[in-house]
């Protein structure tokens, strides 16, 4: 049974516009190290400073990023930067924003607090594999700071609107902030302390299995933060705030919600080149060449909407070379004999591209091994298209694999079925920045 509850919000005195804007900062695994100096050069009270700081000459255990963050959330709560509401509240929240193909899209949910629960209970559960760096890195900001600074994105399914029709009251009162994020979403925050709209919050969720599809790293990481607290304090409350994690938990059938791939880089390969390459290729797909050169941007954009003809239809992907500069497009062979590859049993798993794009091409073909690959020992992830291909094209990366979206329902299918895709298989959009709502953690108090 999926528990969520009401907490006490900690946001920027800034609700407003501009001022606002300059305090939030996308989630961490979407900041440069470029755009980490940025936003801290923006303002010093940036949230940036607490998700993502720098390491810095003559940092020792005991002094930090870590340990940076944790006096930067303590001191702008003592200095007014920051303000606790008064009492535990819902928070709905709406973002408008601009797709890709010209539509404008409203997402809508609400943040709040929910209950941990472990993955093998079937109740909130994964859809996509993580990375061993990350979660050390998330532990570390976790342990020093005591906050979730960055909501999660948990889905969950609401065919019948119930959620809209819940949050319309809500959401008919003032903001109690609005601004813009710099990816252009428009962010609209409300608090709502409503007993009937909570409750009714609560019941509409209650029996449903939550999806997380975004902050796969964060939960594992608060389970992990879970487990040592309460082996060294056993005594501690069965309600206590670490048994909770802020989320913003939104319908699977939201008009407004996006999922963009993930592209794929790949470098250090011993023999990348196409006459080691194209005949294992051709054993497994079909293999077209993209005739429009890569060198214009028409060229480029007419690849990759090549590559988005077969979406739904079959398994492909958009291969880009440095050494000829060209791209194809390669097609799994319908005929094909997969048994001598490591392809999952699960025939879900088994029909998404990305995961024969893992498991076929990157480990029986080209020898990465799933260890290797979820180090990223010879494996670059980029969200852009543009960029993925300028990268190749430039010598960085030797050859580049591009997407289409896995679709909505293949991402529930995978999470009903307790399976995991590969790692970064999706990128639901639009972002959910950090520091627009924030949350304490305190062992001995309920959220």
């Amino acid at each position: 049974m999926a528990e969520i509850v009401p907490f006490r919000g900690i946001r920027y005195t800034a609700t407003r516009g501009r001022p606002l804007g300059q305090l939030l900062a996308p989630p961490y695994d979407q900041i440069s190290p470029a755009l980490r100096e940025e936003l801290m050069r923006r303002s010093p009270n940036n949230v940036v400073h607490i998700t993502l700081g720098d390491d810095r000459p003559g940092d020792t255990p005991a002094f930090n990023k870590y340990t940076r963050a944790a006096e930067a959330w303590k001191a702008w709560q003592a200095t007014g930067v920051l303000a606790t509401d008064p009492g535990p509240g819902i928070y709905p929240l709406e973002q408008s924003f601009w797709a890709p193909d010209g539509r404008q899209l409203t997402r809508r949910g609400f943040m709040a607090a929910v209950r941990l629960q472990e993955f093998s209970e079937g109740i909130i559960v994964p859809h996509e594999k993580t990375l061993v760096g990350p979660k050390a890195d998330r532990l570390a900001n976790l342990q020093t700071v005591k906050a979730n600074v960055s909501p999660l994105l948990g889905l969950y399914a609401d065919d019948s609107g119930a959620t809209a029709a819940a949050l319309e009251k809500a959401t008919l009162a003032e903001p109690v902030a609005e601004t813009d994020s710099d990816d252009g979403v428009h962010q609209r925050v409300w608090r709502t302390v409503d007993p009937a709209l909570v409750e009714g919050l609560q019941a509409l969720v209650r029996d449903k299995r939550i999806i997380i599809a975004d902050g796969h790293h964060r939960y594992e990481t608060a389970l992990l933060y879970r487990r040592l607290l309460q082996a060294q304090a056993p005594s501690l409350p069965d309600d206590g705030g670490h048994h909770y994690i802020l989320m913003f938990l939104c319908p699977m059938s939201d008009p407004g919600l996006v999922i963009y791939p993930t592209h794929r880089l790949l470098f250090g390969l011993k023999d990348p080149s196409l006459a080691a390459l194209l005949p294992r290729l051709e054993h497994y797909f079909k293999v077209q060449l993209v005739e429009e050169s890569l060198r214009k941007p028409v060229g480029r954009a007419w690849a990759v909407a090549r590559l988005g003809e077969h979406a739904g239809k079959a398994t492909a992907f958009l291969m880009v070379t440095a050494e000829d500069q060209r791209a194809r497009i390669l097609t799994l062979r319908d005929d094909v004999d997969l048994s001598d590859t490591e392809l999952p049993a699960n025939r879900t798993l088994r029909a998404l591209d990305v995961t024969v794009l893992h498991a076929v091409l990157f480990q029986h073909l080209l020898g990465l091994s799933p260890r290797s690959q979820e180090n990223e020992e010879n494996l670059t992830y980029v969200r852009d298209a543009g960029e993925a291909v300028n990268r190749v094209l430039s010598g960085e990366h030797q050859v580049g694999f591009l997407l289409n979206p896995t679709p909505m329902w293949q991402v529930e299918a995978v999470g009903d079925a307790g399976e995991t895709m590969p790692q970064k298989s999706t990128l639901f959009a639009p972002r959910l920045p950090s520091g627009l709502v924030m949350r304490a953690i305190d062992p001995h108090q309920r959220p």
